[in-house]
């Protein structure tokens, strides 16, 4: 994500552009994506067409634009790119911007493998720091990382569910 960023920064020199937001697959380091999911933040008039070209001949993958303006609060697509967008001006997620950690609870079964693959897939996914343990066959990931997690239990041939969920930190006035 943050080599993308890095290349795509040089569109901000663009003073129509407030910022672009990277989010969807690549956003959370899917790195099986297809495209770029990419929201254009401006009070001004942009040429969709130029851009979309622009960023994909930096990205190599076909591009999904949409081109918001800071009066479209009130849009659904906000949400999304609070949960899952990364901001190429600030080299942040907006939900670190903001304190907000959403996360995908996953519910995996380990039934199919044998005893000795159990204890080496326990090895594996000890080494992923950020997830939280909740039980036994209960992870929290945060979704900057869900993409990464899914392949790799994909990669044990493991049954899951997997659910996604914004959790708010509790803010106290000190």
């Amino acid at each position: 994500m943050k080599q993308l960023a890095k290349k795509l920064r040089k569109l901000l020199n663009d003073k129509d552009i407030n910022d672009l937001i990277v989010f969807g697959s690549i956003a959370k380091n899917n790195l099986d994506a297809h495209d770029i999911d990419v929201a254009v933040i401006s009070d001004k008039e942009i040429d969709r067409q130029q851009l979309a070209l622009e960023i994909k001949n930096i990205a190599k993958k076909q591009v999904d634009l949409q081109i918001i303006s800071l009066k479209d609060y009130d849009k659904f697509i906000w949400i999304t790119l609070i949960r899952e967008g990364y901001s190429i001006k600030h080299d942040r997620y907006l939900h670190e911007i903001y304190r907000i950690q959403p996360m995908m609870l996953y519910r995996y079964e380990l039934k199919q493998l044998t005893p000795s693959k159990k204890v080496m897939f326990e090895r594996a996914i000890k080494s992923f720091k950020w997830i939280e343990k909740l039980s036994n066959r209960v992870v929290l990931v945060p979704i900057s990382n869900a993409g990464e997690f899914s392949t790799f239990l994909k990669n044990w041939d493991i049954d899951i569910e997997a659910k996604e969920y914004g959790l708010l930190p509790l803010v106290r006035k000190e």
